[in-house]
C-alpha cells in the first residue's frame, strides 16, 4: 500500500499577522506527502533545483517519504511569496511566483510509483495530469485516482481537464473552482453536476468553513475545525488532501462511510497545519494528537453516530 503524488516542490516566503517566514519548505507535493505520511508510505513525484537543501531531503526521508521519484535539475527551486490580509486570512496577495525548474517539469514515474494503490494528481497542467494518469492506468488499472486543479487550468484547458475528471475517483477542488467547472453558484448543485462528469466522488474545500463531500449514495457537509491559532494557512488544502487519501490508503476502502471519515481526518490534520509557519506543525504531529482532536471534532459536530471511534482507533494502531 502506498500513495503516489505528482505536484510541486517549492520554497515559500509567507507574511501574516504573526510575522514573516522566509524560504520555508512548501509546494503541493510536500504538504500532501507530509500529511499522508502519518498514515501510509508516500512517493512524491517532483523536481527541485540546486538550491534545495540536503537537510530538507533528510527531513522528508525521516518521515517515511520515498524520494526515488524526486529529481534535481539545474537552476533554482520553484519559489512563491505571498502576504495574507491581517484581518482576513482567507485573502492573500501573491507578491512573487518564480517557476524556475518547475516550468519544464515532466513527471517521470518509476515502476514503484506506477504500482501505488492511490495516485493523486496535484495542481499541475491537465496535459501532464492526463499523461501520468494514462501511463499509470496502463500498468495499474486498479489505481484509485484523485485530482486537484486551479482556475488557470479551468480557463485555458477545460476540455483536457474534463478527460482527467472522467477518469478520476475523487475530484478535490475549492468552492470557486467548483462554481467555474459547473457553471452553478449553489455549491450543492455544483457538486452533483461535477459528479455527472463521471467522477465517482467530489470534495469541495471551503477553507476555514470546512468541506462538502459528495459520494454516489450520500452527501455530507463538514464544518471547519475552529482554532484561534491560525498563523499560516499556506498548504492547508494540500494537507487536507494528504490526510484524506492517506487515511483511505490505510483502511484500504473507498466506500461512502470511509470517504466521509477521510474528510473528517483531512479537516483535523489541516487544522494542525495552520497553527504554525511552513511544515513545522505537520512534522510535530503524531497519531495521539490526531486521535484526540478527531474525537473532539466529531462530538462537536454531532457525527459520533456515523463514525466508529473504536474502528478508527484500531486504524491508527493506538
Amino acid at each position: 500500500m502506498a500513495i503516489t503524488v505528482v505536484g510541486s516542490v517549492a520554497y515559500d516566503t509567507v507574511t501574516t499577522l504573526y510575522g514573516k517566514s522566509e524560504r520555508q519548505l512548501g509546494g503541493s507535493a510536500i504538504h500532501f506527502s507530509l500529511a499522508a505520511s502519518k498514515f501510509t508510505e508516500v512517493i512524491p513525484v517532483g523536481v527541485y533545483g540546486e538550491d534545495f537543501k540536503d537537510s530538507d531531503l533528510s527531513l522528508l526521508e525521516a518521515n517515511s517519504i520515498n524520494l526515488s521519484n524526486m529529481h534535481q535539475e539545474k537552476g533554482l527551486t520553484f519559489f512563491w511569496e505571498g502576504e495574507y490580509e491581517k484581518n482576513n486570512m482567507n485573502n492573500r496577495e501573491t507578491i512573487t511566483t518564480d517557476l524556475n525548474v518547475f516550468e519544464n517539469f515532466k513527471p517521470d514515474l518509476n515502476d514503484l510509483a506506477k504500482k501505488s494503490s492511490i495516485l493523486f494528481l496535484a495542481n499541475i497542467n491537465p496535459e501532464l495530469q492526463l499523461d501520468v494518469l494514462e501511463k499509470v492506468k496502463t500498468e495499474n488499472k486498479k489505481s484509485f485516482v484523485g485530482l486537484d486543479t486551479m482556475d488557470l487550468w479551468i480557463n485555458i484547458s477545460i476540455d483536457v481537464l474534463h478527460k482527467v475528471i472522467k477518469n478520476s475517483d475523487v475530484v478535490m477542488i475549492d468552492q470557486s473552482e467548483a462554481r467555474m467547472i459547473s457553471g452553478l453558484n449553489n455549491l450543492k448543485d455544483a457538486g452533483f453536476k461535477i459528479m455527472k462528469l463521471s467522477s465517482k466522488n467530489v470534495v469541495i474545500k471551503k477553507g476555514e468553513h470546512g468541506a462538502l463531500i459528495f459520494t454516489p449514495d450520500q452527501y455530507y457537509a463538514l464544518p471547519g475545525f475552529l482554532t484561534n491559532n491560525v498563523k499560516d494557512p499556506t498548504g492547508a488544502g494540500d494537507s487536507f488532501a494528504g490526510a484524506f487519501f492517506g487515511l483511505l490508503d490505510r483502511v484500504n476502502s473507498y466506500n461512502s462511510k470511509d470517504i466521509f471519515m477521510a474528510g473528517v481526518i483531512g479537516t483535523v490534520v489541516a487544522s494542525f497545519m495552520v497553527e504554525d509557519f511552513g511544515v513545522k506543525a505537520l512534522i510535530e504531529l503524531d497519531m495521539n494528537m490526531i486521535y484526540k482532536r478527531y474525537i473532539a471534532y466529531i462530538k462537536s459536530i454531532g457525527y459520533s453516530f456515523i463514525l466508529d471511534e473504536t474502528r478508527f482507533k484500531n486504524y491508527l494502531n493506538l
